[in-house]
């Protein structure tokens, strides 16, 4: 089969197949996910932006997520007991269909098909909250740079 650009499926298959699983379809299994987070060394905020584990996790998303499960986005990804795993797996699942809900996230110039910004970045508890207090403990939140991008953290909520 060859598409219309000329190029034929079997790129377009190899390049899918290396994708990870869909976190809001029944095959984003925990112990699956937790299997895949084991065989990276890269910090769990790569692995999750990487999209060879789980796929649509983005920047703001993952910064969520992991403050969610309670994890250091610097904590190596195979270093995450099951248990860890586990947490960050509900809070993946839980913070994604919350942003579906609200439309996703608008910061510069996102908008829906219908042309509607997005509204999950105003419930934030992490991203883009350098140096205000943390809304669990009253921490001020940090930033850091990871891969070029802006991660946003608490280090007293978010230890390891």
């Amino acid at each position: 089969m060859v598409w219309s650009a000329g190029v034929s499926a079997d790129p377009a298959r190899k390049l899918l197949a290396r994708l990870g699983m869909e976190p809001l379809g029944e095959q984003f299994d925990a112990a699956a996910f937790h299997a895949g987070l084991r065989a990276r060394r890269a910090p769990i905020k790569q692995v999750l932006l990487a999209g060879d584990v789980v796929v649509g996790v983005g920047n703001i998303y993952a910064s969520e997520a992991l403050f969610m499960a309670g994890i250091r986005p610097t904590t190596r990804a195979d270093r995450l007991s099951r248990a860890r795993a586990d947490r960050l797996h509900a809070a993946v699942r839980e913070v994604l269909a919350r942003a579906v809900e609200r439309g996703g996230s608008t910061l510069r110039d996102f908008s829906s098909a219908t042309g509607e910004d997005g509204h999950f970045q105003l419930e934030a508890a992490v991203y883009g909250r350098a140096g205000q207090p943390c809304l669990k403990c009253a921490t001020p939140l940090r930033q850091i740079r990871q891969g070029q991008r802006s991660t946003f953290f608490c280090p007293v909520c978010q230890r390891a």
